[in-house]
């Protein structure tokens, strides 16, 4: 995702964008087994190539609870109403084609081109406002590179018209293969 942070004038020279919440929810359970372990999370920020020499993205982190906890901090209630129950729903929608099946073979040309031509079905049926259609593109189009390494050049097959050309993963794939 790409954000835009609010500017605020310093003075007539210099503006500073300002500090941004970002909260991140887990939608699915932990099987009781894992709850023991720490569980990293990889978190990546970075700000366009041309700022990055006036500003340096810092990340701090904070549980909810701990915010909570803090004297005057108050939780957006847009937050607090994505309770478990709201967001369950989606996160009950069948993904069919994981796990891979056993005899999937990375290093096979034509086992990533039939497991792209199974993913390119399940996101057209989904609601393009779902995170799930958003994640299934991507992974569609991670799959289809895999299966066609060479494109936009070479020889591939059409994917279906409603998976656009769409993603950070596909964007930067065709930004690079332009540039060489």
């Amino acid at each position: 995702s790409i954000v835009y942070p609010d500017v605020e004038s310093q003075d007539a020279d210099n503006a500073t964008l300002q500090p941004m919440l970002l909260a991140i929810r887990f939608s699915s359970k932990l099987p009781r087994h894992l709850i023991e372990q720490t569980i990293p999370i990889e978190i990546s920020v970075s700000i366009a190539e041309e700022f990055g020499c006036f500003a340096m993205p810092v990340i701090q982190t904070m549980s909810l609870d701990r915010w909570r906890s803090l004297p005057g901090s108050s939780v957006n209630d847009d937050f607090e109403s994505l309770s478990d129950d709201s967001i369950s729903p989606a996160s009950d929608i069948p993904i069919p084609f994981l796990p891979l099946p056993s005899h999937f073979n990375y290093n096979k040309r034509t086992d990533w081109e039939m497991l792209s031509k199974q993913i390119e079905k399940w996101p057209i049926e989904l609601d393009t406002e779902l995170l799930q259609w958003i994640w299934g593109c991507n992974i569609f189009w991670l799959t289809f590179i895999a299966a066609f390494p060479s494109f936009p050049r070479g020889t591939w097959h059409m994917w279906d018209p409603r998976i656009l050309l769409e993603g950070a993963f596909i964007e930067q794939w065709l930004e690079t293969s332009s540039n060489n």
